[in-house]
């Protein structure tokens, strides 16, 4: 019997799912954005598709300590994880 993949969630730390969350990728230019088909090359991080849960990922510096470098939030991060999240990311 296979067992589903699980992620933490940046923000509130809850394991779940990984097709619960969504995937976040840090860019060459270190801006980070959502993966909607978790195919992105590169290190991921995963988020609950929360505003509260993205909120603290972005506020508490928990993205540059996933990516293991300097990054900063994309402007349309918080659209894109709402939008993927909720049925958007196949």
């Amino acid at each position: 019997m296979k067992r589903e993949p699980r992620r933490t969630c940046l923000g509130c730390r809850r394991v779940r799912p990984k097709q619960a969350l969504v995937r976040l990728v840090r860019g060459r230019d270190g801006v980070v954005i959502a993966d909607p088909r978790r195919a992105a090359e590169g290190r991921g991080a995963y988020v609950c598709p929360d505003d509260r849960c993205l909120a603290r990922a972005l506020h508490r510096a928990p993205l540059t300590h996933a990516f293991r470098k300097p990054c900063e939030a994309s402007e349309e991060l918080a659209t894109a994880v709402r939008t993927f999240g909720f049925g958007g990311a196949g």
